[in-house]
């Protein structure tokens, strides 16, 4: 009689090669005092915004499915962002949304590299091929570079994280323009980090059809309700809702974002901190001996040492402070990505990378 092992073993090899082939994203899930890695908004709501999110969690009907098309959550997303309603579409997060796009378009799926990982991941899930091209040495985007590898693989999908994860730059708008302009693809800008930069594509929708903007509420202070918003002309909507999930947005969630985003004053007070925060933690890092912060419009800083980045890691995750490490070889090798927190946390993180850096050099 088969054993259990080779009933499991079995039924593996019906899974499909591409997913068997992919490593899963890694999340570090190490207790930590202070949390810097994952370019979450540190920053909390006022003790009276809270209380009433917990009214409307409290009566909110979980027995039935949320309202299929989030309408009203949808309606405060565009007056949030000063957008248009019916061009716009929601997601479980922007990962949602990604998939959504890959599986409407298929492939060739193209982008710069380094960027964001789910584009790569979620795109070999669906068997779908990749291609990438570098960034240049300081991370810009080679628009003319960009296009002839659009039409060499005929790429379907351009992904433009902008402002850039992990490295924060924003790119040219002459650059991105010249890429709606000439390839033959849709051009996904995905303004992740909009909220701080404060620049977007938003206005160019009505001039190039083939463009499609991500937004997200992750980053001002909601990555735990999972939304996320797709801006398109409405007959790209209309293919994308023939895919989307039903009751993709849960009730408490809707509820919550709904709330939450009326509080505009409140929001715009905690981003305008943040950006703050951002250029007094840069100057900080400028002024490190060995360290190299490259300029950010978004919220977190990558940074670069001359000695052992991992090292660097490991000492501050001792100490109780959590980065992402993104040190391997290739464009990022020795980098380190630092979320901006709260001031004290901000503090604390300068703190110890001074103490770190003392300790290697006097021994």
């Amino acid at each position: 009689m088969p054993s259990q092992a080779s009933k499991i073993k079995k039924i593996i090899r019906f899974i499909r090669p591409s997913v068997r082939k992919l490593k899963a994203y890694t999340i570090d899930e190490t207790p930590c005092r202070i949390k810097l890695d994952a370019m979450e908004n540190a920053g909390t709501m006022p003790e009276e915004i809270q209380q009433e999110i917990a009214e409307a969690a409290r009566t909110a009907q979980i027995n039935r499915y949320p309202d299929p098309s989030a309408k009203q959550l949808k309606q405060a997303i565009a007056e949030f962002w000063n957008i248009d309603a019916e061009k716009t579409i929601l997601g479980n997060g922007s990962d949602e949304l990604i998939q959504a796009i890959i599986l409407a378009f298929g492939g060739p799926v193209l982008f710069p590299v380094p960027t964001f990982a789910m584009y790569e991941i979620i795109s070999r899930a669906l068997s779908q091929e990749v291609a990438t091209i570098p960034l240049t040495k300081d991370f810009s985007l080679d628009p003319d570079r960009l296009i002839r590898k659009a039409r060499e693989t005929k790429a379907r999908v351009i992904f433009l994280a902008c402002p850039n994860n992990p490295t924060g730059n924003r790119f040219s708008d002459e650059a991105i323009r010249k890429i709606l302009d000439k390839a033959n693809a849709a051009v996904v800008i995905d303004e992740a980090y909009f909220d701080f930069s404060g620049t977007s594509f938003l206005p160019s929708l009505e001039a190039y059809p083939n463009m499609i903007i991500l937004r997200t509420l992750s980053k001002i202070g909601f990555a735990g309700l999972r939304v996320g918003a797709l801006i398109a002309a409405p007959e790209v909507l209309s293919e994308l809702n023939k895919i989307r999930l039903p009751y993709n947005i849960n009730v408490l969630s809707q509820a919550a974002a709904g709330i939450a985003l009326k509080h505009k004053n409140v929001l715009e007070q905690q981003i305008s901190l943040l950006i703050s925060e951002r250029e007094r933690l840069y100057n900080a890092l400028s002024q490190m001996p060995g360290i190299v912060p490259s300029p950010s419009e978004t919220n977190f800083i990558l940074f670069r040492t001359d000695t052992d980045a991992t090292g660097i890691y490991n000492k501050l995750k001792q100490a109780g402070i959590l980065v992402k490490n993104l040190d391997k070889p290739g464009p990022l090798k020795n980098c380190l990505r630092v979320t901006v927190g709260t001031p004290e946390e901000n503090n604390e993180f300068v703190r110890q990378v001074q103490q770190i850096l003392a300790t290697d050099l006097h021994g």
